[in-house]
């Protein structure tokens, strides 16, 4: 067992899928390749981890994962942040590909290229980083805008921003509030269904 105290930096994996940490302190087995870690930030490319415990196995090798604990931070730009108390980081092929966070709730957030904020909280919340998708089950909520849904499940497409929620074979139904919009003149359209305006005034 190697111990390292405090860890920086330090590269897993070849120069083409590696991703790197930094840790208060850290301790390592390579015979097994299992690792344990104290305030740790894990980074590949974008993402960035970042969690008061870890537990990782697979270490240097292409397949692994990473179990977290306390105050667990995600951030993924463009594609958001997810917050949450536990979180188990899947590393396959070299790639961090899918994060799963549990809380009490665990929360995410994503804001678009147009300023457009999507926002959820779930017990459970798996990010597929490969798919580009959030899946928050377990009493889940998200507000797109100020457009609401909640139900047992709710799939969130973050490259094509579209929402599918689903309802379970327990009865549970999914509910949706869309909010009102506004016209170019700032005020709600008028439906094309609605009475005619009397002659001599304006519409």
């Amino acid at each position: 067992m190697a111990q390292a105290t405090p860890a920086q930096a330090k590269p897993l994996f070849n120069a083409h899928g590696s991703y790197t940490f930094d840790a208060a302190s850290s301790e390592i087995d390579y015979k097994s390749h299992t690792g344990a870690f104290q305030k740790i930030t894990i980074q590949q490319g974008k993402i960035t981890v970042v969690a008061d415990r870890a537990h990782a196995s697979g270490l240097g090798r292409p397949d692994g994962k990473w179990t977290l604990q306390g105050n667990v931070q995600v951030h993924a730009p463009p594609h958001g942040s997810l917050t949450s108390d536990q979180a188990v980081v899947q590393i396959d092929r070299s790639r961090i590909a899918r994060v799963a966070v549990t809380g009490a709730p665990a929360q995410f957030r994503q804001q678009s290229a147009q300023g457009r904020v999507t926002q959820g909280h779930a017990n459970q919340i798996v990010y597929n980083v490969t798919a580009g998708t959030v899946r928050l089950s377990q009493k889940a909520w998200v507000a797109v805008g100020r457009d609401e849904f909640s139900g047992p499940s709710i799939l969130y497409n973050i490259n094509q921003e579209r929402i599918q929620a689903t309802s379970s074979g327990s009865g549970e139904r999914v509910h949706i509030t869309i909010a009102p919009r506004k016209s170019s003149r700032g005020t709600p359209p008028a439906s094309p269904s609605g009475p005619t305006p009397p002659a001599g005034r304006s519409s």
